[in-house]
């Protein structure tokens, strides 16, 4: 899928398809309430609301750290789907809103560009028939 990352509509099917994989039986409960909490802030940017970038770098660079922590689990579980399509598109979100408020973004997150979408696709067609129904029914804005 050819996007533009930046565009809020394509952050927020991003958003989706990391929402529908949060359902992973295999996440720890920490990890399922990280991840909870870093998509529910990126929602809330994605909708407009105020969000201080650096909380959302925070999932990257800061103590969370989702990309090491999706290293914990193997690559093709649904946990490691999970947690690599949150970190991924939290990134991507981190790195826009720093964009938009002249901010230097956290030193990973500047890295993340248009690979990390194209990663984020890639784990679409991973999804069950069901969840990928709803993505497409799904109203963005």
């Amino acid at each position: 899928m050819d996007c533009d990352f930046t565009l809020p509509n394509n952050l927020a099917l991003g958003l989706l398809i990391a929402d529908r994989l949060l359902d992973a039986s295999d996440l720890t409960g920490e990890d399922r309430v990280l991840l909870a909490q870093g998509l529910k802030l990126s929602w809330e940017w994605v909708k407009g609301r105020d969000v201080d970038p650096r909380l959302l770098c925070e999932y990257i660079d800061g103590e969370a750290n989702l990309p090491f922590r999706s290293t914990l689990y193997e690559a093709n579980s649904d946990a490691g789907r999970a947690m690599t399509a949150a970190f991924l598109v939290i990134g991507l979100i981190a790195l826009q809103a720093c964009r938009e408020m002249n901010m230097s973004p956290s030193e990973s997150v500047e890295n993340f560009g248009e690979g990390e979408w194209h990663a984020l696709m890639n784990i679409a067609p991973m999804l069950s028939d069901e969840s990928r129904a709803r993505i497409a029914g799904a109203k963005l804005r």
